[in-house]
């Protein structure tokens, strides 16, 4: 067959490529390995070209099948029997040896045999996340490898005719017993060599020093040395190539690269991570919600006869025409209105699976060792959380058709409350369960990492109580442990309350509860938000009436309380408890909002119908509230306008209290940006464009308050309040249209003209003018992190400055000035935490 990629690509799909790249692999190694003890038809050259496309091949099925995702999708994780892996190493050694390629390589023949790919994957193997820099799995994993790789070689040097000979018997004893027994069965010590801690580093040294002496204990012959030596090189290669599997895995664990999913992993988070008070995504329903009440004004007006000089056509015409154009209108509203519930229900449900377990374990172990041994084990978070992580280990076992026998035995046998005991129990995962006992079962070792975890946050308490004694009590220890004894029930009212049904059509949530209607939803909100308002002080006591949002705001308070007292140690769950409260009232206030835009949507139909109706019997619409004995057709008509006029009321009220918290945002900025003593151009001109975006929503709040007018005034004609002539409702309403062309107009100046001249770097211009903001926030979000974390280091700083973005964000609301795609690159540039761009090094010498 041809040498080539003719295979690897027989379709321009990817994964068509990706299955020829692998059949491409195993032809070559098929016929490699029928070949390659027939050097007489087989050149060198030609063993080298096919052992090129081999890893070529290799290479490509891993970069070009699943994107980098190394270590964690199943292809690309391999499971098997280190007997089986060590013996696959060692033929691609002697491969590398046939095919000569240190005569084509020169500087890195390793790299160009096991290319970085390759390393990863096997690193994935060998040491799953989070044991990258654990001493005990790594000795493990030597203790377990390094006899067979000696196996393999005496194996291999067994065939060897020139060692079956009877003078090299004594040597081949020797050896074959220095691989099973160790340097102490056969030279009665073993000679410790300097390690930087890796995977086999300075073995080279310890195995030349033994061969020294077992070539002396043996006598061997130089040209018997040599021959060990050939084979011995191989070995040498091997270790190197797990070494360099390792210190791969280990820098990308450094440097936060060793996750699931391709680079899309390592980008920021997007603004729909933003959880707050009025969000950018929420900003355009109040647009949405002031153009229906226009349209409802200038429909309801129009009705009126005598407005359009009697003409029943002209009357008809437009007000069907504006009560059209409502119909999309609403019906917008009321779709991006769901999808942003649904997105704040998700983000509720997620806190509730991810985060209030991990809520519960931290105020546990703020508290006092004296008020920790009050809580009864059962209640204990610290010892659920490795309870779920071994019933994780057992159903994973399982669900692999292994034993977990070991792992139930040592278990079982195992004192959690005791340092010593857990200590033992923490070893032999790492040295013999995740090392040794599981080693194809690549996915069962991430759910030992995980129990591992679980037990290093036990440990800590309890080693913590070894050194604190049962007799120091913290001041807080009262409200914390009030607060720890409520988290229970605060997990109930919270689950309670989700809404985690299907969606369906792309925004419809099914499965409520009947409370959590739409039809109900104005009474849900007004109900939360007398419960927020009535609250008085932190109160712990779980009132049964009170709403789910009063309960979510007591906690909050609770813990900002604690977290200020012991000095931000709770600052994450703080706010997480925060953004939690945001996203339940505004998926109340959503709903809210789609209860109005639906009774705008199905009364926009009601004014049609009334339309074609006065149309037909060429009558006015007569809807006067002092007209006694109507017909059974104006007590319709009256129905229409009164109601039309009541839900348009209600989205103009609605649109008026969205541009007011929109406005007081905007000033946020402007104060936040007048504050700075000297800012860059481009953040100059975000207080500009600030201060013009704030004109707009005053612009905004005078158009809608002009269809209230018309609303309200039409609502005082039709019941004799006042004398007003009918023209002034129509004015109104056709002044409000006008008002909100305009107020269309200006925003497109702030978009074309203000915002499109902000420069590209205002994100990073922003977090030079912030700097000493951002980097306190750091600095207290980092408190309370554990020296003893599995995770990633850079995971951990990234997860702070995402904090922080959230919070500083919060604080200054550019989400009410830029749009989302400017507010997006100044969070992800606060995200990246790239302070060398902020401020140079610089920073860091001041920090120091």
């Amino acid at each position: 067959f041809s040498i080539g990629d003719g295979q690897s690509s027989p379709h321009f799909m990817r994964y068509s490529g990706l299955t020829g790249a692998a059949i491409n692999a195993m032809l070559i190694n098929n016929y490699l390995g029928s070949s390659i003890r027939l050097e007489n038809i087989l050149s060198r050259k030609r063993v080298f070209q096919m052992s090129h496309e081999t890893n070529w091949s290799n290479d490509e099925v891993v970069k070009r099948g699943t994107g980098y995702n190394y270590g964690v999708d199943g292809f690309l994780r391999p499971g098997a029997a280190y007997d089986n892996v060590i013996e696959y190493l060692y033929y691609k050694m002697l491969e590398m040896d046939v095919a000569r390629y240190e005569e084509n390589y020169e500087d890195d023949t390793l790299s160009a045999i096991f290319m970085l790919s390759w390393q990863r994957k096997f690193g994935s193997m060998f040491v799953p996340r989070g044991m990258e820099t654990n001493d005990s799995h790594t000795r493990g994993l030597e203790a377990i490898l390094l006899p067979k790789i000696l196996k393999t070689v005496s194996n291999e040097m067994m065939d060897r005719e020139e060692l079956k000979e009877d003078e090299n018997e004594a040597f081949m004893t020797l050896f074959q017993q220095y691989a099973s027994d160790g340097p102490e069965a056969v030279l009665g010590e073993k000679t410790m060599f300097e390690s930087d801690g890796t995977l086999f580093s300075g073995f080279q040294e310890e195995w030349d020093h033994d061969l020294k002496l077992l070539f002396e204990k043996s006598q061997a012959s130089e040209e018997t040395q040599d021959i060990v030596m050939e084979y011995m090189d191989r070995a040498y290669r091997v270790c190197e190539i797990l070494n360099r599997s390792f210190v791969l895995a280990r820098d990308e664990h450094i440097d936060g690269k060793r996750f699931a999913g391709s680079e899309s992993e390592n980008e920021p988070k997007s603004t729909d991570s933003f959880f707050s008070d009025f969000p950018v995504e929420a900003q355009s329903f109040a647009s949405g919600l002031e153009l229906s009440s226009i349209f409802g004004a200038i429909s309801l007006s129009a009705t009126q006869g005598s407005v359009t000089g009697g003409s029943v056509v002209v009357s008809v015409a437009i007000a069907i025409t504006f009560a059209i154009l409502n119909i999309p209108t609403s019906f917008g509203t009321m779709t991006n209105v769901s999808r942003y519930v649904n997105r704040q229900e998700e983000f509720r449900a997620d806190f509730s699976r991810t985060k209030l377990l991990g809520m519960e374990r931290t105020l546990f172990k703020v508290l006092s060792s004296s008020k920790r041994k009050e809580i009864d084990d059962a209640s204990n978070p610290l010892l659920k959380r490795v309870r779920v992580a071994y019933e994780a280990v057992v159903s994973g076992a399982k669900y692999y058709d292994t034993s977990s026998d070991e792992v139930q035995a040592s278990y079982s046998k195992t004192d959690f409350t005791d340092l010593k005991s857990l200590e033992a129990f923490m070893e032999e995962i790492t040295s013999n369960f995740i090392a040794k006992l599981y080693q194809k079962e690549a996915y069962l070792k991430d759910t030992l990492v995980l129990l591992y975890a679980a037990c290093i946050e036990l440990a800590e308490v309890l080693e913590n109580d070894e050194r604190t004694g049962d007799e120091e009590s913290y001041i807080e220890d009262e409200a914390t442990y009030k607060a720890f004894r409520r988290m229970p029930k605060f997990t109930e009212r919270l689950e309670n309350s989700l809404q985690t049904g299907p969606i369906v059509h792309g925004f419809i949530r099914k499965n409520k509860k009947v409370g959590q209607w739409a039809i109900f939803a104005p009474i849900r909100t007004y109900y939360f938000m007398l419960g927020n308002f009535l609250l008085k002080g932190l109160n712990l006591r779980c009132g049964v009436l009170n709403p789910i949002s009063t309960e979510i705001k007591i906690m909050r308070g609770v813990v900002a309380a604690l977290n200020s007292s012991l000095g931000q140690t709770l600052k994450k769950e703080a706010y997480d408890l925060k953004e939690l409260f945001h996203a339940t009232m505004e998926s109340s206030i959503g709903m809210s909002l789609f209860f109005v835009g639906m009774w705008v949507f199905i009364f926009s139909f009601f004014i049609i119908a009334n339309g074609i109706a006065s149309a037909v019997l060429d009558t006015t619409t007569t809807c006067m509230g002092t007209v006694p004995n109507k017909s059974s057709f104006q007590n319709f008509q009256c129905f229409v306008v009164e109601g039309g006029a009541i839900v348009s009321a209600l989205a103009g009220l609605l649109a008026l209290s969205f541009f007011l918290r929109q406005l007081k945002h905007q000033l946020k900025v402007v104060k936040a940006i007048n504050y700075l003593p000297s800012p860059p151009p481009s953040v100059r001109k975000i207080g500009t464009l600030a201060n013009f975006q704030a004109f707009i929503t005053v612009w905004q709040c005078m158009a809608t308050c002009t269809s209230l007018a018309s609303i309200v005034i039409g609502f005082v004609l039709r019941f004799g309040f006042a004398d007003f002539e009918n023209s002034v409702t129509f004015a109104l309403a056709m002044a409000a249209i006008g008002a909100f062309v305009i107020s269309i107009g200006l925003q497109v100046i702030a978009n074309l003209g203000l915002l499109y001249s902000v420069e590209p770097s205002a994100g990073k211009d922003v977090c030079r003018s912030f700097w000493g903001i951002l980097f306190e926030k750091h600095s207290e979000f980092n408190i309370g992190r554990s020296e003893n974390s599995i995770a990633s280091p850079a995971l951990e700083d990234r997860e702070s400055w995402e904090y922080v973005a959230r919070e500083f964000l919060t604080e200054t609301r550019f989400d009410t000035v830029l749009g989302a795609d400017r507010f997006n690159a100044v969070m992800q540039a606060i995200q990246s935490g790239d302070t060398s761009s902020w401020r140079g090094n610089k920073i860091f010498a001041k920090e120091e």
